[in-house]
């Protein structure tokens, strides 16, 4: 069965990739059965739930609010949304909203999300980009890994975004608010993107092994904290889950 799905990344004006990272799984019942539950792939860097179309629904916002923003924001925030009917619920917004915190919602415009909000100028793309050269590495080069299930699917979105937070990236992530004007300064950023840096390095190109020790495989990822490369089994199989920055 091949599972659909929603992910809700979350960014801040300093360029920081906030986590976790917020799936909405489809599930014909609208909620994991108890023994999906028990064997459901977790990770810190992600919060998973489900509904019946994989779209978020008033629920899902309130439980993204509870768990996921509030918990990793300031006291006082502005939070820049979609267009969206749910995000117009004030009453969800204030009871979701912690005792001493305050928040104000600026709403994109409808029909100009993909000029004003910040991860649709910059961002979704990359993402994007980043989870097809892995499909594609699989398909291509007829590796046993079965992308298509659950548990593959939530490990994939975990580790494309443990590879996003890494800091090399701050500078990606802030185009997406400079570039609709939301801040008065005219900065432009260099950087190499996620792609860039972990497919087209000069590890690829000298077709490198492995930085797992006795391991003889290639080059398929350089990590975007530590900077080893990895064949796709020491990355996706044995999760490369990295926060050292090197």
């Amino acid at each position: 069965m091949t599972h659909s799905y929603t992910i809700m990344p979350t960014i801040d004006a300093t360029g920081k990739l906030l986590s976790p990272l917020f799936i909405v799984m489809q599930e014909i019942s609208g909620d994991f059965g108890p023994l999906v539950k028990k064997d459901l792939f977790t990770a810190p860097n992600i919060y998973v739930t489900a509904s019946r179309s994989r779209k978020m629904m008033k629920d899902h916002l309130k439980t993204w609010l509870e768990e996921v923003y509030f918990p990793h924001v300031g006291d006082r925030t502005v939070l820049v949304i979609d267009f969206w009917s749910t995000y117009k619920n004030q009453a969800l917004l204030n009871n979701a909203t912690p005792e001493g915190r305050e928040v104000q919602v600026v709403t994109v415009p409808a029909k100009t999300t993909s000029l004003c909000q910040p991860l649709d100028v910059y961002g979704f793309r990359m993402w994007k980009d980043f989870a097809r050269k892995i499909w594609d590495w699989v398909l291509q080069d007829d590796v046993k890994c079965e992308m298509h299930l659950r548990n593959s699917v939530l490990k994939l979105q975990s580790l494309v975004h443990n590879q996003f937070s890494s800091p090399r990236f701050r500078d990606m992530w802030k185009v997406g608010w400079s570039h609709p004007g939301y801040f008065e300064n005219d900065e432009h950023f260099e950087f190499k993107t996620p792609s860039q840096f972990c497919f087209d390095s000069e590890a690829a190109k000298q077709n490198e092994k492995c930085s797992s020790p006795t391991c003889p495989k290639f080059h398929f990822l350089k990590c975007a904290w530590c900077k080893c490369t990895l064949c796709f089994e020491h990355f996706f199989h044995c999760n490369h889950f990295c926060e050292l920055i090197n």
